[in-house]
């Protein structure tokens, strides 16, 4: 591969979310075969972002669930890596999507516990929420008196301007714009009548 050339998964991320017609302009028909077990994918993380990989690797292997041909275990963890680079960009992994995650995580360890009928399960996760949330601490108030407003002293020297030079006769640049502009404007410039 060439130093300048994109790779197959490159290419591939770039039309991740165009319409299968039009990625057919850009990728062949193997790189299509990639985009679409991508993008199944990476609907199964968007919407259990704690699916194992493991889990996601068989189901790679296995075909999709008949959508896509089967492949090799190397091919499976190459697709992998691709899509973890691909849903880390979306997901941006900052301290809220694991927060996001720890909720949700939360929120199904409740349900668990209550079909249980599990007191003790409820409130341990309803504390995990409360926790990772933030909720039992209140809102950070921005402290306004620490703000002060910038001093400007108003002038009409552009020399203290970084980078800005002083021009020489101004006044005659000004009038040779002047009577450019109004020459243009002659020359474009049209009677409309109104409409009533």
């Amino acid at each position: 591969m060439a130093k300048d050339e994109l790779s197959v998964y490159e290419k591939v991320e770039r039309c991740l979310f165009m319409s299968p017609q039009e990625a057919e302009k850009y990728l062949t028909l193997n790189q299509l075969e990639v985009k679409n077990r991508l993008m199944l994918c990476t609907s199964i993380l968007m919407n259990d972002p704690l699916k194992q990989d493991t889990e996601l690797v068989n189901f790679l292997m296995g075909g999709c669930g008949g959508e896509c041909r089967p492949i090799s275990q190397s091919q499976a963890y190459r697709d992998m890596a691709a899509l973890r680079k691909i849903v880390g960009s979306i997901q941006l992994s900052s301290k809220a999507w694991y927060r996001y995650m720890i909720v949700e995580g939360a929120k199904q360890g409740i349900e668990i516990a209550k079909t249980k009928d599990d007191a003790k399960g409820i409130a341990a996760n309803l504390d995990k929420i409360g926790k990772y949330t933030r909720a039992d601490k209140e809102d950070d108030i921005f402290d306004w008196s620490q703000m002060l407003p910038p001093v400007l002293e108003p002038t009409d020297d552009v020399t203290v301007l970084d980078g800005i030079e002083p021009i020489e006769n101004i006044e005659e640049k000004r009038k040779q714009f002047r009577a450019l502009f109004k020459k243009g404007m002659a020359n474009s410039a049209e009677d409309v009548k109104a409409d009533e």
